[in-house]
């Protein structure tokens, strides 16, 4: 229920981060299942973050999209890679 929400509200801001900031934390509550489209979610607000003006987010939403990115970016580091083929 409280992901479909968020589906909407993603959907109707979609150049906005905060939505898939937010999005991603719900996700990644969720479980393991989920944790590639909350690093999906995460990649895009952060591209979203990085064209928006000088100034114009919250602080603490950039720090927040730091912090899970760099999260994201460790799990990808960490997963195992397809098995190798004898």
């Amino acid at each position: 229920e409280q992901l479909k929400r968020c589906d909407q509200v993603v959907a109707a801001f979609p150049t906005n981060p905060a939505p898939l900031n937010d999005r991603y934390l719900l996700r990644s509550l969720t479980g393991p299942d989920q944790e590639r489209a909350a690093c999906a979610d995460i990649r895009r607000a952060t591209a979203l973050a990085r064209q928006a003006k000088p100034g114009s987010l919250d602080p603490q939403l950039r720090t927040d999209l730091s912090l899970r990115l760099a999260l994201c970016q460790d799990a990808a580091k960490q997963a195992p890679g397809p098995a190798a083929k004898p």
